[in-house]
């Protein structure tokens, strides 16, 4: 197989990784909240993350280090604010949002990896970002303001993604540098946790027993999530590594197509008819970018 062979298996995986992790987060979000969810998938995927970096270690300078843990922060802040839209919309509605962040990837693609890119494509981009606006309208044509914290979740990943791309670039592997953020981005959203979680009352040890096993579902989700996760970054960090950003990027907007369907099957989730307009033409315009 050619590179562009092993580029787009690699962003077809990520994408179907983090579509099924994205359909599975309702559940936990909604059984431990949104710092517990976040902080258990973090720690989990540290695993998966250690694993790569260990058997593809690579060579980080000073500054590349730092970017990673500054990527680190956008990296983390991204799974509170989009399991702040899960908390309270469904997942299709919340996730279809996702389809701004390869835009961003492909827009720094082109400004500043020198990514060649046709006008067709630039309006297909544009065209990504007027079907999220569409998704975002309620019957009455108002915007739902609760979608608004996956927009800058999807905005926050972005910027995660562009300092990564940065970084792998300058260090010529993936598996480091995400192991870096991972790790900020973990300790970040649990010394979070820690600060604004209220202190647990003392209870009995006889009442707490029960509550704890009525959790182990919710906390065994999360972590098959972390590890999802992992995997699925570490799938598109290969192809940040291949010079093919953008067209790796207009793969994974297929993502929410998958969301979408195992929303479907999960929670019967059903998107209005203005919705499922906005969703197809994403979906088409993400489907042409590829493509094209």
């Amino acid at each position: 197989m050619d590179l562009m062979q092993y580029v787009i298996i690699a962003a077809l995986s990520a994408s179907l990784l983090w579509g099924f992790e994205d359909a599975l987060s309702k559940k936990p979000v909604s059984k431990l909240g949104i710092s517990l969810t976040t902080s258990i998938i973090l720690v989990v995927g540290l695993l998966p993350f250690a694993i790569v970096a260990m058997l593809y270690p690579s060579s980080m300078t000073y500054f590349g280090i730092a970017l990673s843990a500054i990527a680190g922060l956008f990296w983390g802040a991204g799974f509170m604010l989009i399991y702040k839209s899960v908390s309270t919309e469904n997942v299709t509605s919340t996730f279809v949002i996702n389809e701004i962040l390869p835009a961003i990837i492909i827009i720094f693609g082109i400004l500043g990896l020198g990514e060649k890119i046709s006008i067709v494509n630039f309006l297909l981009i544009i065209i990504i970002f007027c079907g999220s606006v569409v998704v975002m309208l309620s019957e009455n044509l108002k915007f739902n303001l609760r979608l608004l914290y996956a927009v800058l979740a999807n905005v926050s990943w972005g910027l995660f993604w562009v300092l990564m791309i940065e970084v792998i670039h300058t260090s010529g592997s993936f598996a480091e540098p995400l192991l870096i953020a991972r790790i900020v981005a973990a300790a970040a959203v649990v010394v979070f946790f820690a600060i604004s979680s209220n202190r647990v009352r003392h209870t009995a040890k006889a009442r707490r027993l029960p509550a704890l096993r009525s959790l182990y579902i919710p906390i065994s989700m999360a972590a098959l999530i972390g590890i999802v996760d992992a995997f699925g970054n570490d799938a598109f960090g290969f192809v940040s590594t291949t010079g093919f950003v953008a067209i790796g990027a207009g793969i994974i907007a297929i993502s929410p197509i998958f969301v979408a369907l195992l929303g479907r099957l999960f929670y019967n989730d059903k998107l209005r008819p203005l919705q499922w307009t906005g969703f197809g033409i994403m979906v088409a315009a993400a489907i042409l970018l590829a493509l094209f």
